[in-house]
């Protein structure tokens, strides 16, 4: 299975357009230091737009699930429930039912 982009785990797409953009950073810095600045002046800009709305969102570490987990939770659940239920409805049958001519 992929890895869930829930997991903030380093496989998240966030920290490749995080890291490209610090080496693009790092190119123009390069290249000439006042643009680089500029640049750099640019990235904090996004950088602290982006700290304030997870903040004040609260959008990093919910205590609420997302719907992709809830969706997993549910299809486990429910196959642990049809299995229990296969279980059962072979535990019920007698051994006649069940083709078994044990007596």
């Amino acid at each position: 299975m992929p890895a869930s982009p829930d997991d903030g785990s380093f496989l998240d797409p966030k920290w490749f357009v995080v890291g490209f953009a610090v080496a693009a950073f790092a190119l123009i810095l390069h290249y000439d230091l006042r643009l680089g600045l500029a640049a750099g002046a640019l990235l904090g800009v996004f950088a602290a737009v982006w700290l304030y709305l997870v903040v004040r969102f609260g959008l990093l570490g919910s205590g609420q699930p997302s719907e992709r987990r809830v969706m997993q939770e549910r299809f486990r659940q429910q196959v642990s429930n049809r299995s229990r239920a296969a279980t059962r409805d072979r535990a019920d049958q007698s051994p006649a039912e069940r083709g078994t001519d044990t007596p």
